[in-house]
């Protein structure tokens, strides 16, 4: 008799609902696999038939047709291998007009077939049972290998089985699988131990107190920063201190980062994220590498840093085509990937941290070697950089060789206030004075602030998208402060930032 076995498969970064449709008719033994498969779908007929066999089940004769619905998506991955082998034992068995299997047969399934019958893990099984839990589902029978993962997914049990005999046991006896996994559950948010270090790091240094000072302001506010100066100034050490000082994402935050890194396959352990991405792709990445796309619309390297900080080291080596298209991401905080095959809409909300030599041999600037570039060379190389990609970044500090304690190791923690030593303690509460004020509409501002911020936009030819960065900057020197209101203060020290100081600098 006809039996559908409800799956599913992951498509970017959400699930995708998919019911195995399974008839066994008299005939010429065969196996007919329909729905617009793709590879990896087209070749489970012998990982099932084959997983079927070592599981002691005999494969029914006749005529097999397996239909993958709704036929119009193309189907990809081995997330369907165990709801078509249970299907395929439910139709040659009767298990559906059995009322208990009936009932378990509703459940979804999810796991690819080795060929003894092994269950293996998949690639986006969280976002597949999100999304089945926001369907309705309440139960799922999935590898015992990612049972840590699958109980990151609210509202669902999980019945996790470490092969095909055992899931047939459980669907026609209901006998649970032995537990051999241990999940582990997170309790808390704590800030991670690496910010404490990485602040007891930055106390420590004593040679670039505008760069400590950028760092701690790009930390707590999640403002972009780029660095800029000759090789060997510490931009990049520098970049991944600032990696460990962001603060812990809340529970909503860490499941989206969790869903995302499932859904791309970098998910190590199965357990829910407890600190924020940090990606650095290298300077030869490709537009669909760094916003998504490629033959499966798989998320980029914006969206698996959503949530957290992307890096990007040498700015100007990377082709201006494929800076150029963080721009939507930046203003927009998501990226619509448009292909042949379909469209995606990923999540791209990230800090961006970038470090750039001044001109091609570097040395531009460096009071420990001379520089061998022309001018017009100088500006043919951060020519690269385009404005509008210049605009919004928020901070930007010259970096000049190091005259202070980087290299060594951390001493006690100086005193005198964030600038001098900054805790996690004052950054913590920095970050939830700005939480609260973006809440409210933003913090108050003294009188005459807005005065001279025109003034110095035009005097600076700062852009409209200029002006609303500084005013962000200010309010999170303000939140560092611990004042209640932005001032005038606040703004003239945002205004140090701007890119236009930075590269009159260079010139």
């Amino acid at each position: 008799m006809p039996v559908r076995i409800r799956s599913g498969a992951v498509a970017g970064i959400a699930g995708q609902p998919v019911t195995v449709e399974v008839v066994i008719n008299r005939g010429l033994p065969g196996y007919h696999l329909v729905g617009l498969p793709g590879v990896e779908v087209r070749e489970s007929r012998e990982r099932v038939l084959a997983a079927l066999r070592h599981s002691g089940v005999r494969v029914p004769p006749g005529r097999i047709t397996v239909n993958l619905a709704p036929a119009g998506e193309r189907k990809s991955g081995a997330s369907f291998d165990l709801a078509i082998a249970l299907g395929i034992v439910a139709a040659a068995e009767g298990l559906a007009v059995e009322p208990g299997a009936a009932a378990r047969l509703r459940a979804l399934f999810i796991g690819e077939l080795s060929l003894f019958g092994e269950l293996r893990p998949v690639r986006g099984l969280l976002p597949v049972l999100l999304d089945a839990a926001s369907r309705g589902s309440r139960l799922a029978v999935v590898p015992a290998s990612q049972a840590a993962e699958a109980h990151l997914a609210p509202g669902l049990r999980i019945v996790a089985a470490d092969d095909l005999r055992q899931a047939l046991d459980w669907c026609r006896s209901a006998a649970e699988p032995p537990a051999r996994l241990a999940f582990a559950r997170r309790r808390g948010l704590a800030r991670p131990p690496a910010a404490a270090d990485a602040c007891a790091a930055l106390a420590a240094l004593t040679g670039h107190e505008l760069a400590r000072k950028a760092a701690v302001v790009a930390a707590t506010g999640r403002h972009n920063l780029l660095l800029v100066g000759p090789p060997g100034t510490g931009k990049t050490r520098l970049a991944r201190l600032l990696a460990d000082l962001q603060s812990p994402p809340d529970r909503e935050d860490a499941l989206t980062i969790t869903r995302i890194h499932s859904a791309a396959g970098t998910l190590a352990d199965g357990r829910l994220a407890d600190r924020r991405p940090f990606r650095a792709p290298h300077h030869t990445v490709t537009r669909a590498g760094l916003v998504g796309g490629g033959a499966s619309l798989r998320p980029g390297e914006v969206t698996l840093a959503h949530g957290g900080l992307l890096f990007l080291d040498e700015l100007a080596e990377f082709h201006p085509a494929v800076l150029d298209v963080l721009r939507q991401p930046l203003q927009d905080g998501h990226v619509s990937v448009v292909r042949g095959s379909g469209q995606r809409n990923f999540p791209a909300r990230f800090q961006l941290v970038a470090a750039t030599n001044p001109c091609r041999c570097g040395y531009h600037g460096s009071d420990t070697r001379s520089c061998r570039c022309p001018p017009h060379e100088r500006a043919r190389y951060l020519g690269r950089l385009s404005g509008p990609l210049l605009d919004r970044f928020d901070l930007f500090v010259e970096m000049a060789s190091w005259r202070g304690a980087f290299a060594e190791a951390p001493g006690p923690p100086a005193t005198g206030g964030w600038r001098s030593a900054p805790r996690p303690a004052d950054l913590e509460a920095a970050v939830e004075r700005l939480v609260a004020w973006r809440r409210d509409g933003g913090p108050p501002r003294a009188g005459g602030c807005d005065g001279f911020l025109d003034r110095a936009r035009e005097a600076l030819g700062l852009s409209l998208r200029a002006v609303h960065r500084c005013r962000d900057v200010a309010a999170t020197l303000a939140a560092l402060d611990g004042d209640a209101r932005v001032d005038e203060r606040h703004l003239r020290e945002a205004l140090e930032f701007r890119r236009d100081l930075t590269l009159r600098a260079l010139d």
